[in-house]
């Protein structure tokens, strides 16, 4: 895909005057403001969410056991990145990878703030620590392999015929009083907020490039996990 996207597309938006553009350019901005706006709202009910007390599991890790109140190292606040990593897999997903090199080049920036990272995958640790190795990652990855976590908290779905699906996302925690509890999570979509490249893309005058998103004729569109 990335080659393809170094071909410059024919396709371009139509060329206008000043007056035009500003004009265009306020509308635009306007429509981004009532979006930040409507953003804040929904910030503000996220922080009236309530909590549930989550089990202490015991993950595994490259240097032996880890329980999650370890995860929170010295701190109270705790976001983990769930890695689609299936146990019989030999490869982290590619969309989770992407997701991982869009963390912070300096991660002191999130602990600075009070805030732990860790990531939990459910295929064996060994597993994991080959793939970490092929990516240059020095973050906290942990296995929960032996556990219920992937399946207790949906991270792993099991459809009708019995086959499991792994699913992507951020769990946010908070301990209180040495008890774990998750305070937030997101799937999907919603794990976008944090993606800056994403968002940069979107910025762009041809976007991200992919199939679903609502293009003039004409604009490059790729398959979206091609």
């Amino acid at each position: 895909m990335s080659n393809e996207k170094s071909s410059q597309p024919a396709a371009a938006p139509h060329v206008v005057g000043r007056a035009e553009f500003d004009l265009a350019l306020a509308e635009q901005v306007e429509r981004e403001k009532e979006a930040t706006r409507h953003d804040d709202r929904v910030s503000a009910a996220r922080r009236r969410m309530p909590m549930i007390e989550v089990d202490d599991y015991t993950f595994a890790g490259p240097d032996g056991l880890v329980r999650l109140t370890e995860l929170f190292g010295d701190h109270y606040l705790l976001m983990v990145q769930n890695v689609m990593f299936d146990p019989r897999w030999d490869e982290g997903c590619p969309s989770c990878t992407w997701a991982v090199d869009n963390l912070p080049a300096n991660m002191h920036r999130l602990t600075g703030e009070g805030i732990a990272f860790a990531m939990i995958s459910q295929a064996p640790i060994h597993k994991l620590e080959a793939w970490r190795k092929r990516r240059g990652w020095d973050h906290t990855w942990v296995s929960s392999y032996d556990t219920t976590y992937h399946h207790d908290w949906g991270w792993t779905r099991t459809d009708a015929e019995g086959h499991d699906g792994q699913q992507p996302g951020y769990s946010y925690y908070l301990l209180k009083d040495g008890t774990p509890y998750l305070t937030y999570m997101t799937t999907a979509r919603g794990t976008e907020a944090i993606l800056p490249v994403a968002h940069i893309m979107d910025r762009t005058a041809y976007g991200r490039q992919q199939d679903w998103e609502d293009s003039p004729d004409g604009w490059p569109q790729y398959p979206t996990y091609g």
